[in-house]
């Protein structure tokens, strides 16, 4: 079995320079070898899926949107963000813009040719490299790249989750998801704990990750590691609850998983994947006990003795939510309009880079999500007068 994830103790969030430059071209590698592998791109409409060469002109839009078409502005209807220079490279914005094309009508929008995808992608990537700050200290400039990047990480993990869930091949060099040593729960007293980013912590923050707060939590207990196939399979066992629907029955009797295009072996030891956070909770009710808080697992992330990471994203009680005294940031789309309708997940699964592997980074889906790489592990309110 592996052991935890370690994660880097230089915070990512601070990237510049060359580093940034190396990130840029690590991300977009990523992005490249997740689709133009595939012979085509023709891929169903449906909940959670995008054009693939939608996606890819919204990478190169969005980053040169950001990094080169500044400053920006609120339209004068207040509904969008405008640039104040035209698209030089990868527009039009009425196309690329996420907020300004619905998810149906990408599909029923003309897209560039894959070759001039090619082209657009490469010149976008060299210009915005080319217009990286001098100042590898300033945060507020270096801020739109580190955006970019991160940004396309995510999509880049999507692109993932897009082949396992349409039966494509796995992309290569994607791991497996981690498994981890068994180690008995954590137990935790609680206390008054900081949650987030201070709006004088250093590097970049997702603006719903500001402004840091500070919430008392009681003492509870976590699992150590996130649940396995092994004691999942013993709930469905025990309950004749309906298996995830990748599991299927082999020739043997025993449980098989569909992994992308194949259908394999079921691992017990790895963390079940693949289940909505309904699912996860009937678990914990199984077991007498319930999903952590956003805040437990923060605070619970914090302790070496966790593991997490390379994983899968771990379900949270939460629904996604602003921290008091929120403020949207530039991109005033990425978390505003999905507050109080989307759930909290934490950690980051087997598809997401290392970047963005943060005990205080918010992920949020829809409850009901399955496609994403997504599990969970359970915890239980302590008494703080008992043993």
């Amino acid at each position: 079995m592996a052991s935890a994830a370690t994660h880097p103790a230089a915070d990512p969030r601070g990237l510049a320079g060359d580093g940034l430059t190396t990130a840029l071209r690590d991300s977009r590698a990523t992005t490249l070898a997740r689709t133009f592998d595939l012979a085509s791109w023709d891929v169903p409409q449906q909940p959670g899926v995008n054009r693939i060469d939608w996606e890819l002109g919204h990478l190169a839009w969005f980053a040169e949107f950001w990094i080169l078409r500044g400053p920006h502005r609120a339209s004068d209807d207040g509904r969008f963000v405008e640039a104040a220079k035209p698209a030089r490279i990868a527009g039009p914005d009425a196309v690329f813009d996420s907020s300004k094309l619905g998810h149906a009508e990408r599909w029923r929008t003309p897209m560039p040719s894959r070759a001039t995808l090619a082209e657009r992608l490469e010149t976008q990537l060299e210009a915005c490299i080319a217009a990286i700050p001098d100042d590898a200290g300033d945060d507020d400039a270096n801020y739109w790249h580190r955006l970019v990047l991160l940004h396309e990480d995510m999509h880049g993990e999507a692109f993932a989750w897009l082949r396992d869930t349409l039966g494509l091949p796995a992309p290569a060099g994607l791991p497996r998801p981690a498994t981890f040593a068994s180690a008995p729960p954590l137990r935790l007293d609680g206390g008054e704990v900081a949650l987030g980013r201070r709006s004088d912590d250093p590097g970049f923050a997702f603006d719903n990750e500001r402004p840091g707060r500070r919430v008392r939590v009681a003492p509870f207990e976590i699992d150590s590691a996130p649940v396995t196939n092994r004691a999942y399979a013993e709930y469905l066992a025990a309950t004749g609850a309906v298996p995830p629907e990748r599991w299927s029955r082999g020739a043997d009797g025993g449980w098989c998983e569909r992994r992308f295009d194949r259908v394999e072996p079921l691992l017990p030891d790895a963390p079940v994947v693949h289940v909505d956070a309904f699912e996860a909770e009937a678990w914990c009710r199984w077991r007498g006990r319930r999903l952590p808080s956003a805040a437990e697992w923060e605070t619970a992330a914090a302790d070496p003795s966790l593991q997490w990471g390379r994983s899968v994203w771990e379900w949270t009680a939460d629904d996604f939510a602003p921290y008091p005294g929120f403020e949207p940031g530039p991109y005033r789309d990425y978390s505003a309009p999905w507050f109080c309708d989307h759930r909290e997940l934490r950690g980051g699964s087997f598809a997401t880079p290392e970047r963005l592997h943060d005990r205080r980074f918010r992920n949020f889906f829809t409850a009901g999500r399955r496609d994403v790489f997504a599990g969970f592990r359970s915890a239980r309110s302590l008494d703080p007068t008992g043993p």
